[in-house]
């Protein structure tokens, strides 16, 4: 199974659309309403996603399986108050085909690896406390929950959100502040130039 991920451009958005819809309708099932999740519209979000791809502020990738979008993340400047040198995966979702196939990996890992080119000391990110799959899908690369939480009402249910990080290598010495991050980012340096 050959990978590729690259950098989006305004015509894999609708890829990025699909997989975005079809993610959140397979994980967040039972946490999310389901009249939010069978509202969710692919043709909506493609003019959003064609201007993320161009957006030079942040990074948008996409894993090319056999010629079609498999998945996409998304690196932005973090949004959260005060959050000075930090980056933020604002999304990062799979084909639900196609999970647990290293995908997901790969594109956190290439989107670790802009954040040190971009000097950014961390990366955090926001995810459901209730989705127990991406909770241990971002422990197992080494994001860690900060304490941070927040809530937000969809349809009337309050759902929290907890915050994760990951402290990124200085560009220059390529250590971590904790064994388990630069185990994991010494690797995927190798497979990046691999």
């Amino acid at each position: 199974m050959m990978i590729e991920i690259r950098r989006a451009n305004t015509s894999d958005a609708t890829g990025i659309a699909e997989i975005q819809v079809a993610g959140w309708q397979a994980a967040y099932r039972g946490i999310v309403p389901d009249e939010v999740l069978d509202g969710l519209d692919v043709a909506s979000r493609i003019p959003l996603w064609q201007r993320f791809s161009l957006d030079a502020k942040g990074d948008l990738y996409v894993a090319d399986l056999e010629g079609g979008v498999a998945g996409f993340c998304h690196l932005i400047p973090s949004r959260d108050p005060g959050a000075t040198g930090t980056a933020e995966i604002a999304a990062i979702y799979v084909n639900p085909l196609a999970w647990r196939t290293g995908i997901g990996r790969k594109l956190c890992t290439t989107a670790l690896h802009s954040a040190v080119e971009r000097s950014y000391l961390r990366v955090t990110l926001w995810v459901l406390s209730g989705n127990h799959l991406g909770r241990r899908f971002y422990e197992a690369i080494g994001f860690e929950h900060d304490g941070a939480v927040k809530h937000e009402v969809m349809n009337g249910t309050r759902m929290e959100e907890m915050r994760y990080q990951i402290t990124l290598p200085a560009p220059s010495t390529g250590h971590l502040a904790t064994d388990r991050e630069s185990s994991f980012l010494v690797q995927a340096s190798f497979e990046k130039k691999g």
